[in-house]
């Protein structure tokens, strides 16, 4: 066995062609040029470096390349939003409208580029010091445990695990243990909360209740959260049965008592991703107060555009940058001051109206909802059709989420340790998980859309 894993070092990822033209068939081509266009830029890069010219040249061709890899994502991902936007408020520029095309936006284009990105940039700034071999690089960039969804793999975290990988049988079974518990989110609940949030967001504002807009969006705070970290689950998981050690992307986010603890263990590859491409390059905190507030303003605006193409995302980038600098202001100390279950409403509640944002499809639709939310004027949840499975699924997400004990630990990768009474518990739900799977309706992963 131990010669055949040897074998599969690099073939391992071929999975991720198969997968992504099962998916999207057609973008393949484009993902392949993506992958050998960054080798070819990073080998450049590298020995330009290593030759030891001058380092506006190593500067210039990194700002070149990545400008590049920016102008492929917003090609796809923007630019057809960008001009009917403009089109729309501008007279004179409304021959833009229906210029361009709507294009399918190729599968993990977003994670794909922030791969390209850090990989670039870490080799500029010398992290990357080893001369990166073609197999090497391409193994990362087109690897099968983070497909088109993540989490951000920098090049760095995984360089040793591609030269140096050998069979280990505890990191393989906790790689198997780590998949299931991830499958069992998917399916058992993410999918099952999904029609409750589907529901309250597609009905008539009219008739919706301060209940039901309620109940509605913290189905779909669980829905994204068991959805994405699900998606993680498995992506860790597949990755360590073929030897690598992704960092963990979630850490109980909803027990955060401020918003910027909730950033720390939210999507924690996006984040520290912004936070050393993006913010401390800008000067971070390290400058004057304003520059510091506008260097968050800055980060969150890429972050929420980098959802997707849509003015809601960008509010709710901006809605979260907004927050930031409120508890630098004043607000964070106070919330230290006071009790801890007033910070825990706080950030419930800031995160909750932030996912209306994220989920409606335009800004009328997350005003209307919003407003729906602090009428209270009834409770009636009927209009939902709130079934017995999903009602189930609804109470089981929100305990884990909002209350992780101590037995829904699942360590990481690092150690490998598996909490022997959550693998039984999952492998028992795993058949259910399957018939889920068997006869339930399609549900992709939210972030497939990003």
């Amino acid at each position: 066995m131990q010669g055949q894993y040897q074998c599969a070092k690099y073939c391992f990822d071929c999975r991720q062609f198969a997968f992504y033209t099962w998916g999207s068939s057609k973008h393949l081509i484009i993902l392949i040029l993506f992958g050998i266009l960054n080798f070819i830029f990073g080998k450049f890069l590298q020995n330009t470096i290593l030759a030891q010219k001058h380092k506006n040249i190593s500067l210039t061709l990194l700002i070149l390349f990545c400008t590049i890899n920016i102008l492929g994502l917003a090609y796809y991902k923007y630019l057809f939003w960008l001009t009917n936007l403009i089109a729309q408020h501008f007279e004179t520029l409304s021959w833009l409208d229906g210029s361009v095309k709507d294009r399918e936006l190729p599968l993990g284009i977003s994670f794909f580029t922030f791969h390209a990105l850090s990989f670039l940039i870490d080799i500029y700034r010398g992290t990357i010091t080893e001369k990166v071999k073609p197999t090497s690089f391409l193994a990362y960039f087109f690897m099968f445990p983070h497909l088109v969804a993540g989490p951000i793999v920098r090049y760095v975290q995984v360089q040793s695990d591609l030269t140096n990988r050998t069979y280990d049988k505890d990191l393989f079974m906790y790689g198997m243990y780590r998949f299931i518990i991830g499958l069992n989110k998917k399916l058992l609940i993410a999918n099952l909360v999904a029609p409750i949030a589907d529901t309250a967001f597609q009905v008539n504002p009219e008739f919706l209740t301060a209940g039901s807009a309620w109940i509605g969006i913290i189905a779909y705070a669980l829905q994204i959260y068991f959805d994405f970290s699900a998606y993680s689950d498995m992506a860790i998981g597949l990755a360590a049965m073929a030897g690598f050690k992704f960092s963990e992307n979630f850490n109980a986010p909803y027990t955060s008592h401020t918003v910027r603890e909730f950033w720390r263990r939210w999507h924690i590859s996006l984040s520290s991703w912004l936070r050393d491409y993006i913010y401390i390059p800008l000067g971070g905190s390290r400058c004057s107060t304003l520059r510091t507030y506008t260097n968050l303003v800055i980060v969150f605006f890429i972050c929420g555009l980098w959802h997707g193409a849509n003015v809601t995302f960008i509010v709710w980038g901006l809605y979260y940058g907004f927050f930031l600098i409120l508890e630098r202001v004043f607000l964070e100390n106070l919330l230290n001051k006071g009790s801890k279950v007033i910070s825990r409403v706080y950030l419930i509640t800031t995160v909750l109206f932030g996912w209306v944002f994220f989920r409606a499809e335009d800004m009328d639709q997350a005003f209307s909802y919003a407003l729906n939310m602090l009428q209270f004027d009834s409770f009636d949840l009927s209009i939902l059709d709130i079934q017995p499975f999903a009602a189930a699924a609804f109470i089981t997400g929100a305990t884990i989420a909002l209350f992780p004990l101590k037995y829904f630990s699942i360590n990481s990768a690092v150690t490998a340790q598996i909490n022997t009474k959550l693998y039984v518990v999952n492998t028992l739900l795993l058949p259910l998980s399957i018939l889920m799977l068997y006869f339930g309706a399609r549900n992709p992963f939210i972030y497939f859309n990003f």
